[in-house]
This record gives structure tokens, C-alpha cells and sequence, in this order.
């Protein structure tokens, strides 16, 4: 026994799973939270050995929460695994040296990198590496904040960092991926009118805290005021983040963000009309 429980996010994630699931077969426990997927979500899970439970989508953090509370998770050690995700080999043998204690450790939570895979090539730059998300925590120890896209976690005591990374690639065509952004956009766009309201629920900002603490700050601050967002984006991410040295798929990785924040710009411009 490893001690190691896996948990998956599903809805429709066919062209992903295998991969996802493949890459978690060392763990004690895999658990597939799916919130109504119609196409072979279901049947993949069950030929990997996962443990399927339906759950109606309650959001990103609260949907993760719930299954950190209710499903019979017996491991000590718990991995966050998006579902176009996988953990490399690296990756896998720290997660178990941890779990097994070969890796002696006062740390009740890990922060994990990952590297996207844009236009089939691994981006370096562009300011989406590294990318930095606490994944591997001991049970009971860490939960998301109450946020409504891209959701951090909040750990109960001193969290570490690991070597392996986790290769990230979604399948699902580029269609599908940007109306996933216009998803994220309006979700942004809720966050920054609940800042201007004053609700700062979460992890907060901070100029002097950690990097994540310090990008909330920027955005709580400043970011809504400055004009022409898309265009700072993408110079931001092409040209000061080095995202040119990724040659063309960082250049269309670079474009599709710099829309994608005009997306939320837009967004958030017509939902401050609305909460006028």
C-alpha cells in the first residue's frame, strides 16, 4: 500500500482520460467525480479501475471540496489530477517516496509544477512556466478557497515543492478550448466585480506576500483600471516573459490569451453596467 488516492474531475472528457488515468495506475485509490457527461467519460473510468461518482456540478473550488468531504477517500496522501492532465514518471516516484516515507518530510502539502502542451510542443515561456498548483496533500489538510475559476488552495501547515512535473494537454480541439475560456472570462469578470463590491473571500492580496498573493494584489488593484488589458497581456507574455522564444506556438499561445482577456474585459465591463 502506497497511501495514495488520485482524484479526477470529469464532464465529457473522453479524448483525455486515458492519458489522464493511465499515468495514475500506481495509486491505492482513484476516484472519478463526474458531473453528467454523456459521452465514454464513464466507460474509460471503469476499464482504468476508477471508482465513478456522479455529483451535479456545484463549480470548480465547491466541487473539489465536496469530494474531499464525502467520498471515502483512505488515503493519507491525496493528488489533484485535472483530466487533461498526467503525472510523468519523475513525478510518480517522488509522490510514492513521499507517501511510503523514503522521503522523510515535515511537509502536510506539495506544490507541483506543470508544462503545457500548446500546438503539440511544450511551452517554456510565456509566463505559463513554470506554473506552480498545490496538488499533493496529506488528507484533511488542505481545501480550495471559495472561488469561482481558478481556485487555489488553502493547506493547514508547511507546504513543500517537488522536481516532477505534470504534462498538461487538452485534446479536445481548439474550438472547444476557447469556449471553455469564454467560461473562465465570464467567471473572471464575477471575481473582479466581487472585488470592486469589496468581497475579497479567499486567498488575499498582498504586494509583500507570495507570488500568488502578489498577482491577487495586482489584479484587486490595479489591473481592472489599465486600458487596452488584451494588448499589456500579450506584450506581457510574448515579449517580457520570453513567450517569442517559443517560436510559433508561443506566438498562438500569446494571441489566444491576449483574446481570451479581452473576453473578460469585455465581460466585466457589461456585468459593472448591470451591478451599476
Amino acid at each position: 500500500m502506497k497511501g495514495i488516492t488520485v482524484l479526477v474531475l470529469t464532464f465529457n472528457e473522453e479524448a483525455n482520460l486515458l492519458f489522464a488515468l493511465g499515468s495514475c495506475q500506481f495509486a491505492d485509490q482513484l476516484f472519478v467525480l463526474d458531473s453528467g457527461s454523456t459521452d465514454r467519460t464513464r466507460a474509460i473510468a471503469e476499464e482504468y479501475g476508477a471508482q465513478f461518482q456522479y455529483h451535479p456540478w456545484a463549480g470548480y473550488a465547491r466541487q473539489k471540496n465536496w469530494a474531499l468531504d464525502n467520498l471515502p477517500i483512505a488515503g493519507e496522501w491525496v493528488f489533484i489530477l485535472d483530466a487533461d492532465e498526467a503525472i510523468t514518471p519523475e513525478l510518480r516516484e517522488e509522490l510514492i517516496s513521499i507517501s511510503t516515507g523514503r522521503t522523510q518530510t515535515d511537509k502536510v502539502a506539495y506544490f507541483v509544477n506543470r508544462y503545457f502542451v500548446w500546438n503539440g510542443q511544450k511551452i517554456r515561456h510565456c509566463g505559463y512556466y513554470p506554473s506552480w498548483n498545490l496538488r499533493y496533500f496529506m488528507h484533511g489538510k488542505a481545501h480550495y478557497e471559495e472561488r469561482e475559476v481558478h481556485e487555489h488552495m488553502i493547506v493547514d501547515g508547511p507546504a513543500g515543492y517537488l522536481k516532477g512535473e505534470v504534462h498538461h494537454e487538452d485534446r479536445r480541439g481548439r474550438n472547444y478550448i476557447w469556449q471553455k475560456h469564454l467560461r473562465y472570462a465570464e467567471l473572471e469578470a464575477r471575481e473582479m466585480i466581487k472585488v470592486l463590491r469589496g468581497d475579497k473571500g479567499g486567498i488575499r492580496g498582498s504586494f509583500r506576500g507570495n507570488a500568488l498573493e502578489r498577482r491577487r494584489a495586482v489584479k484587486e488593484t490595479i489591473w481592472r483600471y489599465l486600458p487596452a488589458r488584451c494588448l499589456i497581456r500579450f506584450l506581457y507574455m510574448y515579449v517580457f516573459k520570453l513567450g517569442f522564444l517559443d517560436g510559433s506556438a508561443g506566438l498562438d499561445m500569446c494571441i489566444f490569451i491576449s483574446r481570451y482577456e479581452r473576453e473578460i474585459s469585455k465581460k466585466y465591463s457589461q456585468l459593472k453596467k448591470e451591478h451599476a
